[in-house]
């Protein structure tokens, strides 16, 4: 007879009713505390004794607010004069300021690591909260997500308000993102926290003037962003390393970037042109970057205007990748000793439906941006060597327009592959 197999007995969480939450290291605790929003959290160190006996909310290395939870009866406007809706349930808030206020004269409190808060910029109410608590929490890392405008007349078309923005000492990271399609302004950053700013990053913001100085600030990061005052990075945060721009519009034809320090320019899906009813605009482009080592400029076929001029002084550049922007005049790359850009693409595509330029056009510029890498090499000599490692692919894609399938056209130079070929 078969002995039967040992079932294994299901494993089964301890149901003692001994508290284990508190035989795990404060830090630890701390951490996990950090998963619940702060309001929470305090509320928690008052009604368990095993919390409130080690004030784990002063402790959270994550402090998270969302101070809308704070407005109750929206659907009422008890403020006509100021438009401004519902009640703000002010001594709830203010309790989370004491305990944030507590925290900061605690010694054996932990210093807040992040600060993450949603509120409306526009409502002076949550604003003058938002201000205070931004200061006593003096977080490292400060994330603002700017709500709903519930005071614009028109919900549809949100209310772009002037706002300023105090930095506590700590801050080294401010992250804004504005959730509405109609952009949100971008604060002017002052406080005792400007000097020391090391990263900063705006998300579907307008930008309609900049900082004095950010002079510690080293990443800058543009995502769906509407420049409006003039791009010179070089006068206000002269020691950037990284800047990255994506999905924005620059509204002033005249990009001026000099920055000794920059080692890394991504430019994805970057318009550049001034508003007219009259004349379209083009770009002037000059890139002044001694320590640039790497280089990405990406657009998709038809998705940003013609620059009329570009200039790029870089001659550390070791990477170049170049997709579809197009540049009418003149062309002007100087990137050092040549062959010193040894890897990268140029990447050119035309189709149907955008009619101009035509891929003739984009080979011109190809073999224009080929002979300024390769100053050394007379034209001929420059079209010799690169046609092995150009390519002309024919395929079909859907129109955006019209959802039919149209030809479009891809021509590519491998720059790794050209250089290497090359005994320069």
């Amino acid at each position: 007879m078969k002995r039967m197999a040992r079932r294994k007995k299901p494993q089964v969480a301890p149901s003692d009713g001994t508290d284990h939450f508190t035989a795990l290291p404060l830090e630890l605790r701390a951490r996990i505390a950090s998963l619940l929003p702060f309001r929470e959290v305090v509320q928690l160190s008052s009604l368990s004794w095993p919390w409130r006996d080690i004030h784990i909310h002063h402790h959270t290395p994550v402090v998270e607010l969302n101070l809308d939870e704070f407005l109750v009866l929206q659907q009422y406007n008890f403020d006509p004069e100021h438009s401004l809706p519902g009640i703000v349930d002010d001594d709830a808030i203010l309790g989370l300021r004491v305990a944030l206020f507590r925290r900061a004269r605690d010694p054996a409190a932990s210093k807040v690591d992040t600060l993450i808060l949603h509120y409306d910029v526009g409502d002076p109410r949550m604003a003058r909260h938002a201000d205070r608590i931004v200061s006593l929490a003096d977080a490292r890392k400060v994330r603002i997500t700017i709500s709903y405008d519930l005071s614009s007349q028109n919900p549809s078309r949100p209310r772009q308000v002037t706002w300023t923005l105090d930095l506590p000492p700590a801050a080294r990271r401010l992250d804004i993102t504005g959730k509405h399609h109609i952009f949100n302004l971008a604060p002017a950053i002052a406080g005792p926290g400007v000097a020391a700013l090391q990263k900063l990053c705006l998300h579907r913001m307008a930008i309609r003037g900049w900082p004095p100085c950010l002079p510690s600030l080293r990443p800058l990061t543009l995502k769906y962003v509407a420049i409006e005052a003039p791009f010179k990075p070089g006068e206000w945060c002269p020691l950037l390393e990284d800047l990255c721009i994506s999905s924005s519009g620059i509204e002033h034809t005249c990009v001026d970037i000099r920055l000794p320090l920059l080692k890394s320019l991504d430019m994805d899906d970057v318009d550049v042109s001034e508003r007219s009813e009259f004349f379209e605009s083009y770009g002037d482009i000059t890139i002044d970057a001694p320590n640039m080592e790497t280089m990405v400029v990406d657009c998709t076929v038809g998705g940003t205007t013609d620059y009329l001029s570009f200039t790029l002084l870089a001659p550390r550049l070791r990477y170049l990748y170049w997709r579809n922007q197009y540049v009418l005049q003149r062309v002007r790359i100087k990137v050092g000793r040549p062959g010193s850009v040894i890897a990268g693409t140029i990447v050119f595509e035309a189709n149907a439906e955008i009619a101009y330029p035509e891929i003739k056009y984009y080979k011109v510029l190809m073999m224009r941006m080929l002979e300024e890498l390769l100053p050394e090499l007379s034209p001929e000599s420059v079209a010799i060597a690169a046609r092995p490692y150009m390519t002309l692919e024919k395929y079909t894609v859907e129109g955006c327009g019209s959802g039919e399938m149209i030809p479009e056209e891809r021509l590519t130079c491998n720059l790794e592959a050209l250089m290497s070929s090359l005994k320069i």
